[in-house]
């Protein structure tokens, strides 16, 4: 058999295991949180949005860096987050826990409920703005680990997804693609650093416009919430690093496993941040053909300075992935093997990282692939398959 032949027998396996492991990842999940002894399900969700929402209609302030301080000195002599309110605290930015107020109207069950119905939906259409019209693709997304537990924890990855598929789709629009990168880094500081995306492929009005955008709705927000809570923020953030960038993902996280000290793991980020802001503007020298390989370098820049990474957080490389993949393939099977390597509210094993780190670099690989080396357009007629990578 041929390659493409190969491809297609895989691909099909593939897709019926899929059709398995659906249920079955599902069911994982609501056993591991049984097994915790904790309720996971929209942990996120209710700690990030709905309960501070309700304690800012309550008129109190949402952030409470003095008990953060206690979780944070409780931790270091070894005590695990998961023990202090789920692990969960609201350090969103004030716009951010805004998103939380229509639900407080809402039976708790039926917010819930309401919320994941939005995120599934934010999801699709963050698809179908990259341009993936492949049915398998959307099962794929689905049943990938990353998806499914952020749907699980109620996070907010798929709204930031569908921001970043409109930051996509109109980015030769200044006005659209900056009010959508501008509304996602106010909901949460993490889509910051893609404004170096909009500067390295010279969309200047775009990166201008969405700090604009992202400043005026912050002023907003801490309007609502109280002005006065501003100048303590980034103190509150830095309690909620020095809790959780050990755990997860980061970078801090593999600094630490490789035996680095408190100080030098928490400058991992930053190391690694620039490493992929410089091949960003490297790459962006190509010009408008290398768009889709600047746009993953921009999220996986986003996403490698932030000091908190969990497993779900990497759902915003679906963007850049469906630009560079948007039919179905062996890609889109790589990252089932992330089931091995799941969240935790403890310290991640080495294994466990080596694991998450070859697969993002496989996935990532091959999307760049094709990102940098666009394959000529097929004659019309040509027969379509599903590819290797």
């Amino acid at each position: 058999m041929r390659a493409p032949g190969i491809a297609h027998v895989f691909g099909r396996i593939a897709w019926f295991v899929w059709l398995a492991l659906l249920p079955l990842a599902l069911g994982v999940y609501v056993v591991q949180s049984i097994r915790n002894g904790h309720s996971a399900w929209a942990i996120d969700f209710n700690g990030n949005f709905r309960g501070p929402a309700q304690e800012i209609l309550d008129g109190h302030s949402p952030y409470h860096p003095a008990q953060l301080a206690q979780v944070r000195s409780a931790v270091a002599a070894g005590h695990s987050p998961i023990e202090y309110q789920h692990g969960v605290f609201a350090a969103y930015p004030a716009p951010g826990l805004l998103v939380g107020v229509p639900f407080t109207a809402l039976p708790a069950l039926l917010a819930e409920w309401l919320w994941i119905g939005c995120l599934l939906a934010a999801g699709g259409l963050a698809l179908r703005l990259t341009g993936v019209r492949d049915w398998r693709v959307y099962a794929a997304a689905l049943v990938m680990p990353p998806v499914v537990g952020s749907l699980f924890y109620g996070a907010v990855d798929l709204l930031l997804l569908l921001g970043l598929a409109a930051c996509w789709r109109w980015r030769d629009n200044a006005g659209k693609a900056g009010c959508a990168l501008g509304a996602i880094i106010a909901l949460k500081l993490v889509a910051l650093p893609l404004v170096l995306w909009f500067v390295a492929t010279r969309r200047w009005r775009a990166a201008g416009l969405s700090l604009a955008v992202a400043g005026a709705l912050a002023v907003a927000g801490w309007a609502v919430v109280g002005l006065g809570g501003i100048g303590s923020y980034p103190h509150l953030l830095s309690l909620l690093t020095d809790i959780e960038s050990a755990r997860g993902f980061s970078a801090v996280a593999f600094a630490s496993a490789f035996g680095a000290g408190a100080s030098t793991a928490a400058w991992a980020p930053y190391v690694a941040g620039a490493v992929l802001v410089v091949a960003l503007f490297i790459v962006a020298r190509r010009g408008p053909r290398a768009d889709g390989a600047t746009f993953l370098l921009g999220v996986l820049a986003a996403l490698a300075f932030s000091p908190i990474v969990w497993q779900h957080s990497i759902v915003l490389l679906l963007a850049p992935l469906a630009v560079l993949r948007p039919r179905f393939g062996v890609v889109w099977t790589l990252p089932l093997l992330l089931w091995f390597a799941p969240d935790t509210s403890g310290v991640v094993p080495v294994s466990q990282l080596m694991l998450f780190a070859l697969v993002v670099g496989a996935v990532c690989a091959a999307a760049l692939r094709v990102g940098l080396h666009p394959p000529e357009r097929s004659r019309p007629g040509a027969s379509e398959s599903i590819t290797l990578a």
